[in-house]
C-alpha cells in the first residue's frame, strides 16, 4: 500500500524516529542526504553506518521538519517532494523545497537520494 508507506515514512522522519527510519530500510541500503561537499551531497551505505548520520543531523537541528508537498507511489520507486525547515544550533533558520527518490524492494527503502533546490 504506497500511501500507507508513504504516511508511515513521513511521521517516521518527523518524529525523529530513527529506529522507524531504519526499520522501512534494506541492511544494505544507499542514502544520499541533499547536502554535503560533493555532487551527491553526503552519502552513507548500510543501516550501522546510517544510524549515528541520522542522530547526527537530528542534535545539530533538533527541530528539523519535513512537510511532505506531493508524492507518487509504485511498487519499486516513490518520489516524495517536501518543503524542509529547520533551525541548526548556533544558525540560521532555513526553508528549503526538495524530493526524496526512494528505490523500493520488497516493502524496504533500497536507495534514497535527496535533491533539494539551491541557492546560488
Amino acid at each position: 500500500d504506497g500511501e500507507k508507506f508513504v504516511e508511515q515514512f513521513n511521521t517516521a522522519w518527523n518524529g525523529h524516529d530513527i529506529d522507524g527510519i531504519l526499520a522501512m530500510m534494506t541492511d544494505d541500503v544507499i542514502f544520499e542526504a541533499s547536502f554535503g561537499k560533493d555532487p551527491w551531497g553526503s552519502r552513507v551505505v548500510g543501516k550501522p553506518a546510517l544510524r549515528p548520520f541520522l542522530k547526527d543531523m537530528m542534535e545539530r537541528i533538533p527541530d528539523i521538519r519535513w512537510d511532505e508537498t506531493r508524492h507518487f507511489a509504485s511498487p519499486t520507486q516513490v518520489p516524495v517532494e517536501w518543503l524542509t525547515s529547520g533551525s541548526p544550533k548556533g544558525g540560521t533558520p532555513f526553508k528549503v523545497e526538495g524530493c526524496d527518490i526512494l528505490t523500493v524492494r520488497d516493502g524496504k527503502i533500497t536507495a534514497k537520494r535527496s535533491y533539494r533546490k539551491g541557492q546560488v
